[in-house]
């Protein structure tokens, strides 16, 4: 059976038995399964469930719970995803990458895509054993650097890797889809910021937003220039996971928007938008020291003073991603208002911070 169901909540048991290795179920009969959504106000391009299954038979080693994600369904979010090649490069990244990767992430036991664009991806549920970060929340110094380490062994491991040209599935930062598509993202969304976020964020967060905007084009294609290795460009905290006997390792999940780009921007991201803003205050330069004397000590030639330069550019670019939020995007449901707001407001005080305008 080639079909991939209308939607996740349309998972029969017929379909899912099916699909899954023999393996994974142990021998057992699927009976019933129920679908929970996990997925909103967390997910802007994709749905993703909790299947509760109810297996009978076997030897009892078939899990309780799987995950299913499959594409989004609002419109405006369906067709940005489907332009930038998304859902087939999340599965791509679990084909090509994931068996040689230093990422702890989810076991993917069903991956399958169809001539018009969909997926559905069934895969390991972490939750027993890991706890979900909340970006609503915010991570602490703690937190935040054990992410660091996490990524800097990745990026280390693919940093200016000889296969990394071949991948002409994971874009660069200024393929001709984002070069097309976020310039005009950042804004639509800076007359929403002025009118509705200004008194949100201080006045010089404001105004640097003001002043990238004829820039940003340029800023855009600075961003790709390298070095490169592999980033995840989404490390927000929803999509991290902490062990819960021990909340120094990390799990990592949803690897969508994946690029070959700088891998301090990935540290950019993570500082800016997921953690609170008086801790990032006082803690950015740090956790950017660490990852920096991780990367040496693997052997990298990468000086500090671009490492710092890099990451400022890379806070700048990622004003885009709160201009999104702020004036294209489907948010969902009050969490994920809060989560924009969250966002938002971190990144742009994040640029005031580390004086990101001297790179301008």
């Amino acid at each position: 059976m080639t079909t991939i169901p209308a939607d996740p909540f349309s998972i029969t048991p017929e379909w899912l038995h099916e699909a899954l290795p023999s393996s994974v179920l142990g021998g057992g009969t699927i009976d019933a399964v129920t679908a929970t959504n996990i997925g909103e106000g967390t997910g802007i391009f994709g749905e993703i469930v909790r299947l509760g299954l109810a297996v009978t038979g076997g030897d009892g080693s078939a899990p309780a719970t799987l995950i299913a994600k499959m594409p989004c369904t609002e419109p405006a979010n369906l067709e940005v995803a489907r332009m930038l090649g998304i859902y087939e490069r999340e599965l791509n990244f679990f084909e090509h990458i994931v068996p040689t990767t230093s990422l702890t992430v989810p076991i993917v036991h069903v991956a399958r895509r169809d001539d018009d664009g969909r997926f559905v991806l069934v895969m390991e549920d972490l939750s027993d054993r890991w706890d979900v970060g909340d970006q609503v929340v915010g991570a602490t110094a703690d937190q935040a650097a054990a992410i660091v380490d996490e990524l800097a062994a990745f990026h280390a491991y693919w940093w200016e890797h000889p296969e990394l040209d071949a991948m002409d599935w994971l874009p660069t930062p200024n393929a001709p889809a984002y070069a097309a598509a976020v310039p005009g993202i950042y804004r639509a969304g800076l007359p929403v910021l002025l009118e509705h976020w200004s008194d949100r964020v201080s006045p010089e967060a404001v105004q640097v937003a003001i002043d990238v905007e004829p820039i940003f084009d340029d800023l855009l294609q600075r961003t790709a220039t390298g070095p490169s290795t592999i980033i995840h460009t989404d490390t927000r905290l929803d999509n991290l996971f902490f062990a819960k006997d021990d909340p120094s390792k990390i799990a990592i999940i949803d690897f969508q928007l994946a690029l070959r780009g700088r891998g301090v921007a990935d540290i950019s991201y993570l500082i800016g938008t997921s953690v609170p803003t008086e801790v990032a205050s006082e803690h950015w330069e740090s956790l950017l020291r660490r990852w920096h004397a991780a990367i040496v000590a693997a052997g990298i030639d990468y000086s500090w003073d671009d490492c710092l330069h890099h990451y400022r550019e890379a806070t700048m670019y990622y004003l885009s991603g709160a201009m999104s939020l702020i004036g294209s995007f489907d948010t969902g449901n009050e969490r994920g208002a809060a989560m924009t707001h969250a966002y938002c407001t971190r990144l742009l005080e994040h640029v005031v911070d580390i004086d990101a305008r001297c790179v301008l």
